[in-house]
């Protein structure tokens, strides 16, 4: 089995009643619990930003301080951070300053986490990244093994947005199987080609728990060399929030 220890998750449904992930602050501290459990050191809380869900990102904040608090009272060694998975559909209507609270990396190269429409990653998705990135922001695109570009397209969309400088994570589930055998058979393709940066949990409570460590094993026993493994769910997420998402290179005609 590779060890995780250093890992971090950019991917974590932690805060307690704002989405479809943990209900109570106790249910929050047991599942960041058992991120710390793994050899996890750093979460990134990141609750659905999208209309049937967050709306208000300014408000985030203040959730994340009293979930650390209750963290540190009970003895669990995480540094937890502020971000968010937003919705393509949220883009425009969002102020600079809302985007800018839920963003990663350093002041010079932030990023966002986008989700991947399960429908497929179509014209309006890359409209809205294209957006992003005018205003200064790069793109980590949510679980594109579980979208139907994926599936149905040989992950066109996909593509396009790593031609134009985003970055792909996947999720430890997906690996696993338990999101399923398409989703395992597209996560696994997509990190055998050598598009995927990132593995995180995306971590919803007991039922969808963290589990970087089983995926990193899972990675071995598919043959994928155990430096990529920990580079996955270490390194590669541990440098997106110390140095952001550079620009794309300009495409020379």
């Amino acid at each position: 089995m590779v060890g995780t220890a250093k890992s971090v998750e950019l991917h974590f449904h932690a805060l307690p009643g704002v989405d479809d992930g943990p209900v109570t602050l106790e249910e929050s501290v047991e599942l960041v619990r058992q991120a710390a459990a793994q050899g996890t050191e750093t979460v990134v809380a990141t609750p659905h930003v999208r209309t049937d869900f967050v709306t208000d990102v300014l408000g985030l904040g203040e959730r994340v301080e009293e979930l650390q608090a209750a963290l540190a009272a009970d003895g669990v060694p995480i540094e937890l951070r502020r971000g968010a998975e937003l919705g393509h559909d949220m883009v425009g209507r969002l102020s600079q300053n809302e985007l800018e609270s839920i963003a990663q990396g350093p002041a010079a190269s932030p990023w966002l986490l986008v989700e991947s429409p399960f429908e497929g990653i179509e014209e309006e998705f890359h409209s809205a990244t294209d957006e992003l990135r005018d205003r200064g922001f790069g793109v980590l695109v949510a679980h594109p093994e579980r979208s139907a570009d994926a599936s149905f397209y040989d992950s066109a969309g996909l593509r396009r947005e790593l031609a134009a400088g985003s970055l792909a994570q996947v999720n430890a589930q997906s690996i696993t199987g338990a999101h399923g055998p398409e989703a395992q058979w597209a996560a696994l393709a997509l990190i055998d080609r050598g598009l995927v940066t990132v593995v995180s949990s995306d971590a919803h409570g007991l039922t969808r728990p963290p589990l970087l460590r089983e995926a990193a094993a899972h990675l071995v026993e598919h043959g994928i060399d155990p430096l990529l493994c920990r580079t996955l769910v270490g390194g590669g997420p541990r440098r997106l929030l110390a140095r952001g998402i550079p620009r794309a290179a300009a495409l020379v005609a």
